[in-house]
């Protein structure tokens, strides 16, 4: 059970702490603040449209002249696309909040991008155009939603002043103190227009008072600045394999995983002992407790590495059979150099269970805790590594991990059946 909770928490980590960190704190790529340079500052509006609130907020906006952005969530604006149209039509920038304002940090990869995608759909449907930019509830990122950044041809953007007007116990005038002493050129300044119940209405009051001080102190208030989200799409890719190399540093520690020094290899491995009960293979090779068996891992920047560099998806399927066959020979000839000659059986968990021959292997549920984190896991790589990211997740349908188990012997079969289709093919 210790494993477990041990293994839940790295994944939490992994999924979604450091992606937080980097995306909001670090990540070039997000939009958190304009040009400081000059006085100008930004003004933003989540959680509507509100039936009541919004056409207020677009009353006093439109009096000042001024244009905002407004962040609408996706099942708001199917219950008032009316106010979604009036927002665009008064000259105000429309963005997409997600669908329903859930915390992004524990949304799994599936579940994050349909927040969003369905928010596209709703609020193209009635502008017949998409959300010009994103912001995630709470300001939050996970995994997905670098793929997804990285996918999309929309900046996210966050902000640098936080009104705080979404507080229950917050004063009209404790939100205009907060404001105006806070306040610096570049602010994108964070309100909202659809919180619960009738908070927002501190909002509306507090807003003319802002806005009148703001311009007496010489601020311009516009809309937000374009912003090139191409010019740092590299960076994404870094923190996924700067996430992803440090998953495999921890598993190579914990496991003492070998991996060879050999850039053709796409399997590291381990040799262990079998701790559990009697396995009985296919080919009929009896696994007793204490006895050895190599546990095979896929390397995933491989892998990713192979899929990035062909053009077609079936060039890529027969460079990774080749490499996976050449991997397995490498494997069983560091068995015999290195007096593991007595490891019985190869084994690996995977959801690409149906690619195995069925003929030599022997296939196993797993614990439905471990394949809960397993099935995420490897979700999560297919999702972020895949050219058709979240789309090749839909195609394949329901992933169920498998526990797998191919002798030595029928291993070392297969390796020598392959070479000879090579050698008959020359």
């Amino acid at each position: 059970m210790l494993i477990l909770l041990l293994l839940f928490f790295f994944l939490l980590i992994v999924y979604a702490l450091i992606p937080d960190i980097w995306l909001r704190f670090i990540s070039p790529i997000i939009l958190r603040k304009g040009d400081a340079s000059r006085r100008y500052i930004f003004l933003t509006f989540d959680d509507g449209p509100h039936p009541i609130y919004t056409p207020q907020i677009l009353d006093i906006l439109e009096k000042n002249n001024i244009k905002a952005t407004f962040f609408f969530l996706g099942k708001k604006a199917q219950e008032f696309p009316e106010i979604v149209r009036l927002a665009k039509e008064k000259g105000h920038t429309i963005g997409s909040h997600g669908y329903s304002h859930r915390p992004v940090w524990f949304l799994p990869p599936n579940m994050t991008r349909k927040e969003f995608e369905k928010t596209d759909s709703i609020i193209s449907s009635i502008l017949g155009e998409p959300p010009r930019y994103i912001r995630p509830p709470w300001g939050g990122f996970n995994l997905s939603t670098v793929r997804f950044l990285n996918d999309c041809e929309r900046p996210f953007v966050l902000w640098s002043l936080d009104s705080r007007d979404w507080q229950r116990g917050i004063s009209i005038e404790r939100i205009i103190e907060r404001v105006l002493r806070k306040i610096e050129p570049g602010d994108i300044v964070l309100f909202h227009d659809g919180r619960w119940d009738d908070i927002s209405k501190k909002t509306v009051e507090a807003l003319p008072i802002i806005i009148g001080e703001l311009r007496k102190r010489g601020y311009e208030i516009s809309p937000l600045p374009e912003y090139n989200i191409h010019r740092e799409k590299k960076i994404l890719s870094l923190v996924l394999r700067a996430v992803f190399t440090a998953i495999d540093i921890v598993f190579y520690g914990v496991t003492k995983t070998i991996k060879l020094n050999d850039p053709e290899m796409l399997l590291s491995f381990s040799i262990n002992r079998n701790k559990w009960r009697t396995i009985i293979l296919r080919d009929g090779t009896v696994i007793n407790k204490g006895d050895r068996y190599v546990e095979i891992h896929f390397l995933n920047d491989a892998i990713s590495s192979i899929l990035r560099n062909h053009q077609s998806l079936m060039g890529a399927s027969k460079e990774i059979k080749r490499r996976l066959i050449y991997s397995i020979d490498r494997i069983i000839e560091y068995l015999e150099n290195n007096n593991f000659s007595d490891v019985k059986a190869f084994h690996g968990i995977t959801v690409l269970y149906r690619i195995i021959d069925t003929n030599i292997a022997t296939t196993y549920d797993i614990n439905p805790i471990f394949r809960f984190f397993v099935d995420f896991y490897e979700k999560l790589i297919l999702v972020t590594y895949h050219p058709e990211g979240f789309d090749r997740l839909k195609r394949r349908g329901k992933l169920i991990p498998k526990s797998i188990w191919v002798s030595t012997i029928s291993m070392k079969d297969l390796v020598k059946r392959h070479k000879s289709r090579i050698r008959f093919e020359a």
